[in-house]
């Protein structure tokens, strides 16, 4: 043991891994600080407690309590204040394997962390905890009438663990159920892979029990549930060892007295002062994110603006999924919402809550109404119905399409215009400049900035306003820093294959939905294959142009799966009735020489010079051969 302070030889002080943060968790002596450090088997483990002078400064004093006790806590009297950011534990994937750790953690009986608990009576706008956690979704804030309830205690520090926890020992996550393999033996492996999920109401593999299952377990019939998960083991498992027999027996015991039992205290608490105000407790949240997972600038600026208007990042999140909604799929969340609102109000795209003034809070709150309306019709009447853009995957940067969604405002608000007032000749410009800021990486802060300055002074004029693709192309020649002239090797942009299929496919609606119900669930066809079942006769000439996306087809997955490596006219000549389903084919007479792998690099270049012509007839783009 190195270090100071710290109640040796117990182990129980330490670094916890899961929510990135030091926490101190030790019997008998709370005030202990330092920096400790303890070795447990196989993990080494830091040690740094908030110091005793601050706790006692801040009025906190240490509570510990068991899982059970939290969970049951959580929507009864426990819940989170509206200035919370969302549940922010990585992606999707990461959540999972967060979660995988965390409860890892609890199995092998490691502190996992502190909670800042708030008890108030006065009245602030808090929200439940989500149940079947969706990372779309976003409880609603509580009605005015129970903000001042004399019983609510606020989360704001501990979101993460106590939503994992909640959900996953009580309802589902994602749509799927969490599960322990009582057959896991975490004596002899120090990796959390003992838990996994598995879809909800689906059988799950020989050796997994339910955590909800454990959780609702009767408290009074330890020994009968035991011995049913281990009978129903033994009957799918029919060669069951002793030893293995053995662990499931110890996993059992020990899930009981992690989750349906009381006893083994893993959570520690700190109530905030009841007589605190609010300004006060908003320091302390901000103070204790500081460490762990930091608040992004977007998350500090969002509880400003809450302060003003408490709802305000539920309606971005209710705007999101209109947007959504309308179109099939695409998102554009609360943060994409707030770096518009932040151009508007502040003439920068970056965020910086530290330059936002309290006046400005106000501005942002009044132009979101505004916003709303033209951010909705650009996705829907201008990405949607002229591109069929479905998802943000098609898109590599979201940020140099914030000029095009400024215009749609300034069009709203400052001369009266919806897009259906729009003319076809600033439709075309706005298309331009889409292909343009896309395949030439117009996204630099300085561009958005600018680009958004020199549209509201032009819709600032009077009389009509067309998209002043022109001027922003001057612009940006002026300044030299990015391309401003198109060439055939930005529409081969590897990085922006799904981009350019798309420009040059507008009418065939893409979606990445996993169930798509008859929808075009695209995958990508190599009409020449990659990786052709014989050499192709000049392989040098014909690997130079097969993976261009000259030679990429946009195409169901049926017809993927059917022609796997085929040739074109192999593939033609047996399933005619998809040449239909292709485009910019150079002929359909599968007699034509260019149809043989011997002249693919003849019939791939016919098709780009197709591709560009057609760019040029349907754009107004000139594309540099």
């Amino acid at each position: 043991m190195i270090g100071t302070g710290c109640c040796f030889p117990s182990p129980v002080q330490i670094y916890n891994s899961i929510s990135g943060r030091i926490h101190g968790y030790c019997e008998g002596d709370y005030g202990t600080t330092g920096g400790a450090y303890y070795k447990m088997p196989q993990r080494s483990l830091f040690i740094v407690e908030v110091p005793k002078s601050l706790r006692s400064a801040l009025g906190l004093s240490y509570k510990p309590m068991s899982i059970r006790e939290a969970i049951e806590r959580v929507n009864e009297t426990w819940y989170l204040p509206a200035i919370q950011r969302p549940y922010d534990w990585g992606e999707r994937h990461n959540k999972e394997m967060f979660i995988y750790k965390l409860f890892d953690s609890v199995i092998r009986q490691y502190p996992i962390g502190t909670l800042i608990i708030w008890e108030t009576s006065k009245p602030i706008p808090f929200r439940p905890f989500l149940d079947d956690y969706d990372s779309e979704k976003l409880t609603k804030i509580k009605d005015k009438g129970e903000w001042g309830r004399k019983d609510k205690l606020l989360i704001y520090d501990g979101q993460q663990r106590l939503q994992s926890l909640f959900s996953c020992l009580k309802f589902t996550f994602h749509n799927q159920v969490l599960c322990y393999n009582l057959l896991f033996n975490p004596n002899l492996d120090q990796e959390p892979n003992g838990f996994r999920f598995f879809p909800k109401n689906e059988d799950v593999e020989i050796g997994y029990i339910r955590m909800n299952e454990v959780y609702f377990a009767n408290p009074k019939q330890q020994a009968e549930f035991e011995e049913n998960a281990l009978d129903g083991l033994r009957k799918s498992k029919k060669d069951l060892s002793k030893e293995e027999e053995l662990v499931v027996k110890n996993n059992l015991k020990q899930l009981w007295r992690l989750f349906v039992d009381s006893d083994i205290q893993l959570l520690s608490y700190y109530p905030l002062k009841k007589e605190m105000n609010q300004k006060e407790v908003l320091e302390i949240f901000k103070r204790i994110n500081t460490t762990g997972m930091t608040l992004t600038k977007s998350e500090i600026l969002f509880s400003k603006i809450k302060n003003a208007q408490f709802d305000f990042e539920e309606q971005t999140w209710d705007a999101n999924l209109e947007i959504k909604e309308q179109t099939g799929g695409f998102s554009f969340g609360p943060d994409n919402i707030l770096q518009v609102l932040h151009l508007l109000v502040k003439g920068a795209v970056r965020v910086d809550p530290d330059r936002v003034s309290d006046s400005e809070l106000a501005e942002f709150v009044s132009v979101w109404p505004t916003l709303k309306s033209p951010l909705k019709s650009f996705f829907y009447d201008f990405l949607f119905r002229q591109f069929r853009i479905t998802h943000e995957k098609i898109i590599g940067s979201k940020q140099a399409i914030v000029p095009l969604i400024a215009y749609f405002y300034y069009m709203r608000t400052l001369n009266q215009s919806k897009f259906k007032d729009f003319s076809p000749k600033s439709i075309s410009y706005m298309k331009r400049y889409l292909i343009f800021s896309q395949l030439l990486d117009w996204s630099l802060q300085s561009y958005v900035d600018n680009f958004s300055r020199i549209i509201k002074t032009e819709c600032e004029r009077k009389g009509s306003c067309d998209f002043p693709f022109q001027k922003l192309r001057d612009w940006a020649q002026e300044n030299r820093r990015r391309q401003t002239d198109l060439k055939a090797e930005d529409l081969n942009s590897s990085y922006q294959q799904w981009f350019v299929l798309k420009i040059i496919t507008p009418d065939k609606p893409f979606t990445f939905l996993q169930n798509p119900d008859e929808r075009f669930n695209p995958e990508i066809d190599h009409i020449f294959p990659w990786t052709p079942e014989h050499t192709p006769p000049h392989p040098e000439r014909y690997y130079q142009w097969v993976p261009s996306v000259w030679n990429l087809q946009p195409v169901k997955g049926d017809i993927n799966g059917l022609k796997l490596n085929m040739q074109p006219k192999e593939f033609f000549e047996k399933y005619s009735e998809y040449l239909k389903d292709y485009d910019f084919l150079p002929t359909i007479d599968l007699n034509d020489k260019r149809w043989s792998a011997e002249h693919a690099d003849e019939f791939i270049q016919a098709r780009r010079k197709k591709i560009i012509l057609w760019v040029k007839d349907y754009y107004g783009i000139d594309v540099e051969p």
